[in-house]
């Protein structure tokens, strides 16, 4: 290779190393999903502080689980529409043609926002996770930053009794069965749970939304009086914690 022939090829070489430092911007918006890289286009979209629903569980062999969800995730976009409740999510989907393909944008537990895919099915309508509102900032009158509202613990109640010949046991509750929802609203742990009973009066109907291994179960069940207190609903439960 003669002289001029080298020069060049050395010209070459310095032009695609600088080209290549130059891009690292977009290669850096290029993120690992279950595999599959994925470009979150830059700059990144602006997510306001009310988008966005925490992911509780992601049931086996669902969309969310084929989509690689964790719990822990933070839903923030179904395609280009702001997640801001549960119920969004939900409408979202039922207005989805089944089969169509449909772009989640996640903030991933580390902080950074990814993006991934997933499937309407048929019937159901679901994406097979359970999810809560997120807490919201608020406004701090002291200061001029905003304050966030501190996170209930999540630890979800597990059966671990049920009184023969109650409610609970006339509609098939079952020691490992973990109770997710009463009356459509979100338990996060047991005392919440307990709150929740506590208002029951006897002969109240109540639905109960159960988590038994992969099925998500809803159950209605009619409040007996306590046995302690005859003025109180009673379901006929223990449970942990």
């Amino acid at each position: 290779m003669s002289d001029g022939q080298k020069q060049a090829v050395t010209v070459a070489l310095i032009t695609i190393l600088a080209l290549l430092l130059c891009g690292g911007g977009v290669i850096g918006a290029i993120f690992l999903f279950g595999g599959v890289a994925d470009v979150v286009e830059t700059p990144l979209p602006t997510i306001d502080p009310r988008d966005g629903v925490l992911i509780q569980t992601v049931l086996p062999g669902s969309p969310a689980a084929e989509a690689n969800l964790q719990p822990g995730h933070i839903l923030l976009r179904l395609n280009d529409e702001p997640i801001t409740s549960p119920e969004l999510l939900t409408l979202l989907l039922q207005n989805m043609p089944a089969g169509e393909s449909y772009t989640l944008l996640v903030r991933d537990t580390a902080g950074e926002i990814r993006q991934t895919t997933a499937v309407r099915p048929a019937e159901p309508p679901y994406l097979g996770v359970d999810i809560i509102d997120l807490p919201r900032t608020t406004p701090n009158p002291t200061t001029a930053n905003p304050t966030v509202t501190s996170s209930p613990e999540i630890n979800l109640p597990v059966v671990t009794g049920v009184v023969p010949g109650s409610p609970a046991a006339g509609i098939d509750v079952q020691v490992g069965d973990v109770v997710t929802a009463v009356d459509g609203q979100a338990i996060l742990n047991g005392a919440e749970l307990r709150s929740q009973m506590a208002n029951k009066l006897p002969g109240a109907t109540i639905t109960l939304t159960l988590r038994r291994g992969e099925e998500t179960l809803v159950k209605t069940a009619v409040l007996a009086p306590h046995p302690d207190d005859p003025q109180r609903g009673y379901l006929g439960i223990e449970f942990q914690p």
